[in-house]
């Protein structure tokens, strides 16, 4: 039975439709990802889905007691600017509301039976068992230490939980209004760009998290990599039409086309089914064909209109052409060491960047990527150290502060003062690609919005030729379309790259070396520097972390090479599955009773801060390994099932 269902629904601003007699049906235990161009209503959709909007025509039906959260992209933990709840009591509030007033009623049962007379000690403790059965159901008696790993995992170190909501900043008390949303029970989770403010670690966090978490989900995100690993369907919105794609975003991406080119087909077969019936007609009206003429029309106009199909959504394809080419060597950094107050950001970094490479730079949030670009851009000075910039090396910095706009122009005057050589419809091409339409153009800069600067900002670099290009977090105001026409240009510009970055797939299709900063759990003080693509790095350290886990636990068998399809699985290979499946469920199993075993020692009196830090790390490890574990076992499984 369906969650909740949007029948027939409608609902419009006045200009094109967001929902159009559109038809929904969200599953239990399904997470879905919401997906279609900037303006086709993903964020109203998911204000329909919550509640919030009410729609124009159709029906909206929720089953029974379910109970939806909704993380709105402008959601934080608390709206007044002076709030001095401490962060940790804030999101225990907020996440845990139902299990607190379990608790408290507990509390007062436990007075209640202390007083009570013996005739009525019977019903107190027949209510006591019931409202414990529903404290335990809620998992009542592990609120902290899920408090503490949600903390944890969406970057809020312990040094602030203590600290008042008033000392955040936006990107963290958003953070904390993720944890809140996500430690609730709610049957469906409603988010709109959770990722935002993650940094990687706190991406793949989440990412285990939604897979190993029980409810439904409906997401918008512009991170395709964390779309792809979290999704099991796809819903995408356009025109006012709601398709339902069953698989995750990259299956959505071959599906679309496929889809589009099988009803542009059907359009097309009734436009020429009429165009003959309408030449039939004219040529027989008067004729002796009349009346099969005149049921012909009747026909027509009875006729369902197919709508045209929208067009596919080209890339836009611009050039990124350097001036001139640099040396050989474009940048050259040696030593560099760089402290905050008394915490040290980094020390003795060494990179050697030649023409033509392509770098990413990894790390926590607050590690030092935007102050390592700005060191090689020559903004800031390093506390030990030199940057060496190569010979005719024209450097072209993308930073967050977005200082290469200026406020006294107007969106088209800095496209104009770039490239003044282009004509007027080019540079409404450029900007349009970009999301600036015809009522943008026009509007003076100190208007614009931090996204809006920050994609100006981006085009303008673009245009201006560098030969070598710092770019800190060039997606994070783009649509999954730029991003990818972005990405477009980026592989094939001749030019040098160092990118900051917390877009996975960007990073991973463009760059083939990269310098990753330590963690704060990490032990290692110093950057690494590993040759190859993200995907690559994720896959080795993967590795590596298997290897070191402790021996005494029980390892699932490698995930060795399989076929999607079941279909033709010979004796032998349906005997290998059922082994792979049975050992994999053993790990399952090890895996939940380890996790078990380390909350409980968490709840314990007598576990100190320390004790309860280490296991609350232990447990992330084991959510990871426990998502991998049935990944698998749901692959095998398939396959089998596939081929009976």
């Amino acid at each position: 039975m369906a969650l909740l269902t949007l029948t027939d629904a409608v609902f419009d601003y006045g200009r094109e439709k967001i929902l159009s007699g559109a038809t929904l049906a969200v599953h239990p235990a399904t997470r879905y990802a919401l997906v279609g161009p900037n303006g086709a209503g993903k964020t109203t959709l998911l204000g329909v889905l919550a509640g919030d909007i009410t729609l124009q025509g159709g029906q909206r039906s929720i089953s029974g007691s379910v109970t939806v959260s909704y993380l709105r992209q402008e959601s934080v933990l608390s709206l007044a600017e002076d709030d001095q709840t401490p962060v940790r009591l804030a999101v225990r509030e907020k996440a845990y509301a139902r299990e607190l007033a379990l608790q408290a009623e507990l509390d007062d049962l436990g007075r209640q039976l202390e007083v009570a007379a013996p005739a009525d000690q019977a019903a107190l403790m027949d209510k006591q068992g019931r409202l414990q059965n529903a404290f335990e159901h809620l998992e009542g008696y592990t609120l902290e230490p899920r408090l503490e790993a949600s903390l944890r995992g969406v970057g809020l170190p312990p040094s602030i939980w203590d600290n008042p909501l008033a000392s955040l900043s936006g990107g963290e008390r958003r953070r904390a209004a993720l944890a809140a949303t996500l430690l609730g029970h709610s049957d469906l989770l409603l988010l709109d760009e959770p990722t935002n403010h993650l940094d990687l670690e706190s991406c793949e966090w989440l990412e285990s998290h939604l897979q190993e978490r029980r409810g439904s989900a409906v997401i918008i995100s512009h991170d395709r990599w964390f779309l792809d690993r979290v999704s099991q369907r796809t819903l995408h919105v356009e025109r006012g039409r709601l398709t339902d794609y069953g698989g995750n975003y990259t299956f959505y991406l071959r599906s679309s086309g496929e889809r589009r080119k099988q009803d542009t087909a059907a359009w097309q077969r009734q436009q020429d089914h009429i165009r003959q019936t309408e030449a039939f007609i004219r040529k027989n009206i008067e004729g002796q064909k009349t009346k099969q003429a005149q049921a012909r029309r009747k026909q027509l106009e009875k006729l369902d209109r197919v709508d045209r199909p929208a067009a596919e959504e080209k890339l836009y394809r611009f050039d990124l052409k350097p001036v001139r080419e640099s040396g050989g060597t474009a940048l050259q950094a040696e030593g560099l060491s760089r402290h905050h107050g008394e915490r040290t950001l980094f020390r003795d970094v060494d990179l050697l960047v030649v023409r033509g490479e392509r770098v990413g730079i990894l790390g926590p949030n607050g590690c030092g990527k935007t102050t390592i670009l700005r060191l090689l851009a020559g903004l800031e000075i390093a506390d030990t150290g030199r940057v060496v910039r190569g010979h005719n090396v024209d450097l072209g910095l993308y930073d967050q502060n977005l200082e290469i706009v200026s406020d006294h122009n107007t969106v088209l005057g800095e496209m104009q003062a770039v490239d003044p050589a282009a004509t007027l419809g080019e540079q409404r091409s450029y900007l349009a690609a970009f999301g600036f339409g015809e009522e943008m153009i026009d509007r003076p800069v100190k208007s614009l919005s931090g996204g809006e600067r920050g994609r100006l900002a981006l085009l303008r670099l673009i245009k201006e030729g560098h030969n070598t290009l710092l770019l800190d977090e060039p997606t994070n105001h783009l649509d999954i379309r730029s991003r990818e026409s972005l990405e477009q240009a980026l592989a094939a510009y001749p030019g040098t790259l160092v990118i900051v970055s917390h877009d996975r797939r960007f990073l991973d299709r463009l760059v083939d070396r990269l310098v990753i900063f330590p963690g704060p759990r990490e032990k290692q003080t110093g950057v690494r520097v590993f040759l190859g693509g993200y995907a690559d790095y994720v896959r080795k350290r993967d590795d590596e972390r298997r290897a070191a886990a402790p021996a005494t636990r029980t390892s699932s068998p490698a995930a060795p090479p399989v076929t999607r399809s079941g279909a033709g699985l010979s004796k032998n290979e349906r005997v290998r599955r059922l082994a792979w499946i049975a050992e994999v469920e053993d790990t399952i199993a090890t895996l939940e009773d380890e996790k078990e075993t380390a909350i409980a020692a968490m709840s314990a009196p007598d576990c100190d801060n320390a004790r309860r830090l280490e296991l609350a790390d232990r447990c992330a490890v084991i959510e990871t390994e426990l998502a991998q574990a049935m990944k698998r076992w749901e692959e095998w499984s398939a396959e089998l099932e596939g081929s009976d």
